[in-house]
């Protein structure tokens, strides 16, 4: 996309998306995750420029219709720190005459079909129907101690998870594949927990409508484990099969089900915390309620406000005071779930494997559990320092980058 400048320049665009949001229109360029919330009247002025008009004509329609003058030096300016121009050299957009086919689209309008709804529908009534004829098979965290060794506990769910993991992440990709919008899956962190995530910054180039879907296909994929595991340990314990096979069905299919139950904690910013902040018609909840309260902190100090390095909207500013206690509180449970029970709980197990380390004739087995401990242990904590260190340099090199809009993941 070109435009004409005064003087006979020319300014080129990249290849925006535009979508109506409650408090203006969402500009945005898909290819890099560059999103801003422009009033209506700025969006027009860039399909203006869009439709060939000289940046003299776009300010001359706005003088008409705000009554008042837009200074395009300064627009054009900020439409440039979101990276919509184009500059000299730059090579053509990707799928610029229209969007680029995505792998697997197909698949994912098959995986979220109206036939295949119907098979999930009848999938989770018949487990739901077994739980309510044998009360063994009821989630409940009995069912994670399969075995009586604690090290083939914990290796073993540590396996099982990585699948459903992937089904879980899947899934989000899949539905948004399916409205042919690419994805990425990577490791990420929220306070102290790591955690799987699909990004899709594209989302926001669809109608609201369009992205509960791909936010809620997660938890789909775990409520479809959950069925399939019960079903197959009830089948299982009818064909006469070692009975640590169902039991490893029910225990796997109980971190499913926390992993529903982890949806609930919005600030960690989980699967429903997108919902919610969707349905609230927000775009940087979590951020915009964080800087409120950092102001709110320095005020009552009596220290000057933070500055901030970006602008959010009066709704969201106002929503932003009514998540804060959300916020808080959570952040709160997280903390004292830590010092109540993780941290006590990691000291028994490391002092355990210890002792079983330093005490003189202690038997092979014990040696075995202790060192399975050690290292899957060491493995978490190196992994959980590694995000850290990635996301601290990737938020220090984007703080000295020019400013970009809001994206989501």
């Amino acid at each position: 996309m070109s435009v004409t400048a005064p003087g006979g320049a020319t300014v080129r665009l990249h290849r925006l998306t535009m979508v109506a949001e409650a408090d203006g229109v969402m500009v945005g360029r898909p290819d890099t995750g560059s999103y801003a919330v422009f009033p209506e009247e700025g969006a027009q002025v860039l399909r203006l420029l869009d439709a060939g008009g000289s940046v003299a004509d776009a300010a001359d329609w706005y003088a008409r219709t705000c009554g008042e003058t837009l200074d395009m030096e300064d627009f054009l300016a900020a439409v440039d720190d979101l990276g919509f121009l184009r500059a000299d050299g730059d090579a053509p957009d990707a799928g610029e005459s229209g969007p680029a086919p995505v792998r697997w689209q197909r698949l994912g309008r098959w995986t979220f079909s109206r036939p295949a709804g119907a098979c999930y529908g009848v999938l989770v009534a018949v487990a739901l129907a077994a739980m309510v004829h044998d009360p063994a098979l009821r989630p409940s965290y009995h069912q994670l101690m399969f075995t009586s060794h604690i090290s083939l506990i914990a290796v073993s769910l540590f396996a099982a998870a990585i699948p459903c993991i992937l089904a879980h992440e899947g899934f989000h990709a899949l539905a948004g594949r399916r409205l042919g919008l690419p994805s990425t899956l990577g490791i990420g962190r929220r306070l102290y927990y790591l955690v799987a995530e699909t990004r899709m910054d594209t989302l926001l180039s669809v109608e609201r409508r369009r992205r509960y879907l791909p936010f809620l296909a997660g938890m789909l994929a775990d409520v479809l484990l959950v069925s399939v595991l019960t079903l197959a340990s009830a089948g299982l314990g009818r064909t006469g099969a070692p009975g640590w096979i169902p039991a490893l069905c029910l225990a796997v299919s109980f971190t499913c089900v926390l992993r529903l139950v982890w949806q609930f904690l919005f600030h960690l910013e989980t699967d429903l915390y997108y919902v919610a902040t969707t349905a609230l018609r927000c775009t940087d909840l979590q951020n915009a309620t964080r800087f409120h309260l950092r102001a709110l902190v320095r005020r009552r100090l009596r220290r000057p406000p933070p500055r901030a390095d970006r602008e959010w909207s009066d709704h969201e500013r106002a929503m932003a005071r009514r998540y804060a206690p959300v916020l808080v509180s959570g952040y709160a449970f997280s903390l004292a779930s830590l010092a109540w029970a993780a941290v006590p709980t990691a000291l028994t197990f490391w002092s355990t494997a210890v002792d079983r380390f330093t005490r003189a004739g202690t038997p092979v087995a014990d040696l075995v559990d202790a060192a399975f401990f050690v290292t899957l242990t060491a493995f978490e904590l190196s992994l959980l320092l590694y995000v850290t260190v990635r996301d601290r340099r990737a938020k220090a090199r984007t703080a000295t980058a020019p400013r970009r809009g809001a994206s989501s993941a």
